[in-house]
């Protein structure tokens, strides 16, 4: 009665070499071009699959209890990359990412029933049986249409993101919808009737296909960028997950009886995932660049479909003895890989002592390793997938961070180390010039002035005329291009880098100064705005060829920041002084009248003294 089924090949045996065995099965349906996400509906008189041929852009229905005839085919104009059997209403919907819309087929005769128009094509469908409800993902608007089937047209729920795979979940009546990228947070969970996101849910990298596993309340989500998949329990709310990793790139995912069926395009493999124990447990070799896999439970046994691209085809695959002899009987052993890399600090420069924690879990002991004096780590024997490691270094608080091992490979990652706990018991004060000159002069005289006016306090000068000091040297790469302000005067996240600087010298307040010369300077508008200052808002300097003695302007200015109080968007507070000198003469250039900026910078000093006096920035709060 199913003839397709009797060419299929039986499972390897117990002694064959998996990874390099035959196809798992023969052809059983030759096709006219490329397939991608295919379904399948089992009746007692018909196995039917429902599919896009990509090169033809078509549709078709395939009925593979009769040596998978050609029931009827659809010409769409466009490439249907995704197909849908509605079992409920015995419709077919189908669309793609170059699609106009949606288009809805009656299952039995192919005939177009309905097509709504979408802002752009999906590249995933998932299907509300119970209310007739329709999601697609539209990845050009960063959206989800909601397509109502007794509604004319369709509904646009916008998400954070770019929108990949889709999944209905019937339990609690939410549509999860993954979003591409590497955002650790990657899926979410959004209410199908109002658009409310409800939560986001842990994911790897580039979260291409979510399956339900409705018999075990457990969300599969297939990650091709991390190259592993993520298994949520739906019973915790999404807080239970595990990370399973991949010897290969996955394309799409299957999954039946505890057990997940990944294929592998790129690398023409099949991979079998034991998801009860969280191992990768068989992988077979198809030589066909498999894409669309479904599960079909036939009166011959349960079993997989594939759609392969190679040679244009479908295969089965028997599971008729059950997953637990036809696979695990001929399963690898524990894929492994290791990971190495450097752990540096808020400078960028390695550490030489420490100790790198491997979490453990059920099916690995965890592992201990000690950080080298160069700073290097080596991790080796991890099972492939995601690990938790703890890493100690004196003088740090303790971080946590994730390692990916892929199995046979060595795989590189470096770890950076957050800046120790901020101390609120500092007061020290740090002084940091600008670029323009004689800025470090400023800096220079304000040393011995803030050590007279504060002398509870420890002064530091982070650079000068003489180089930066050299507890502050290490940390130069953090004011490399900084930018401070905006143009409203208000701090940027630059700020955090010098809390990063003050956490690691033990700074309450870091005084940046500058010092602007100009023959003509002109003193309207902002005043911040009119210096040419790297700290600030960068403007291009004024070049200065020569001077008239009686037209030497300079300014100078202070902004304090108080590394514990200022936050980004808060409003900078300044100081400034002015110098000149009208005594006449001759022309003279710049180096000439160095000494005369020099004087006016010495003469500033008592000015910013006593608006230091007046208005006292360096008041603990």
């Amino acid at each position: 009665m199913y003839p397709f089924l009797e060419a299929g090949a039986a499972p390897p045996s117990e002694d064959g070499d998996i990874a390099g065995s035959e196809p798992v099965s023969e052809a059983v349906v030759s096709l006219a071009g490329s397939v991608d996400r295919m379904d399948v509906l089992s009746t007692p008189e018909h196995q039917w699959v429902a599919l896009g041929v990509l090169e033809s852009q078509t549709v078709q229905l395939l009925d593979l209890s009769n040596a998978g005839e050609i029931v009827w085919q659809v010409p769409v104009g466009f490439e249907p990359s995704v197909v849908q059997i509605d079992p409920v209403r015995l419709l077919v919907y189908a669309s793609g990412p170059s699609a106009p819309g949606l288009v809805i087929l009656d299952l039995k005769t192919g005939e177009l029933v309905q097509a709504y128009g979408l802002p752009g094509g999906a590249l995933d469908l998932a299907v509300d049986l119970q209310m007739g409800r329709i999601f697609a993902t539209i990845p050009a608007t960063q959206s989800v249409a909601v397509i109502t089937l007794t509604q004319p047209e369709a509904r646009n729920l916008p998400v954070p993101g770019v929108p990949l795979a889709t999944a209905y979940d019937e339990t609690n009546g939410n549509v999860l919808v993954s979003l591409a990228g590497n955002d650790p947070l990657g899926v979410l969970v959004v209410n199908p009737d109002n658009g409310e996101l409800l939560a986001r849910w842990r994911s790897g990298d580039t979260p291409e296909d979510i399956v339900i596993d409705a018999e075990q309340q457990r969300v599969v989500i297939l990650n091709s960028g991390s190259q592993d998949l993520t298994l949520i329990d739906l019973k915790s709310n999404g807080q239970a997950v595990r990370q399973i990793g991949l010897n290969w790139r996955p394309t799409r995912v299957a999954v039946s009886e505890g057990y997940a069926y990944v294929t592998s395009r790129d690398n023409d493999r099949l991979q079998v995932v034991n998801l009860d124990t969280g191992r990768l447990q068989a992988t077979y070799d198809t030589e066909a660049k498999p894409t669309g896999v479904q599960i079909l439970d036939t009166p011959s046994g349960p079993g997989i479909l594939l759609a392969e691209a190679g040679v244009p085809q479908l295969q089965w695959l028997s599971l008729d003895s059950g997953p637990s002899q036809s696979i695990s009987a001929s399963a690898e052993p524990t894929p492994v890989g290791t990971v190495v890399g450097k752990v540096m600090d808020i400078a960028q420069q390695a550490v030489s002592q420490g100790t790198l924690t491997v979490a453990p879990t059920p099916f690995f002991p965890g592992r201990q390793t000690e950080i080298k004096p160069d700073g290097t780590y080596l991790l080796t024997g991890l099972p492939a997938g995601v690990h938790l490691v703890d890493v100690e270094v004196p003088g740090f608080p303790v971080t946590t961070t994730q390692v990916q091992v892929r199995a046979g490979f060595v795989s590189t990652q470096e770890v950076q180390l957050p800046p120790s706990e901020m101390d609120e018991s500092v007061s020290g004060i740090g002084l940091l010039p600008d670029a323009p000159t004689y800025s470090d002069e400023l800096a220079r005289h304000l040393e011995p002035a803030l050590e007279e006016l504060k002398p509870d306090r420890e002064v530091i000068l982070l650079d000068g005329p003489t180089g930066p000091d050299e507890r502050f040297r290490p940390l130069l790469p953090l004011v490399e291009n900084l930018t401070l302000l905006d143009r409203d005067e208000r701090y940027t996240e630059d700020l955090r880098k010098l809390q990063l600087i003050g956490n690691a010298l033990g700074l309450r307040y870091i005084l940046l100064t500058q010092l602007q010369i100009s023959r003509d300077y002109s003193r309207q508008g902002n005043g911040l705005l009119n210096t040419a200052v790297r700290f600030l808002v960068p403007v291009v300097p004024v070049e200065i060829p020569n001077f008239t003695p009686n037209m030497l302007r300079s300014r100078g200015l202070v902004v304090v920041v108080d590394l514990h109080q200022d936050s980004p968007g808060d409003q900078a507070r300044y100081y400034e002084a002015y110098g000149r000198d009208d005594v006449g003469g001759r022309p003279m250039y710049e180096d000439a009248a160095a000494g005369l900026f020099r004087l006016q910078v010495r003469n500033m000093i008592p000015v910013f003294k006593d608006q230091f006096q007046q208005t006292d920035p360096f008041v603990d709060g």
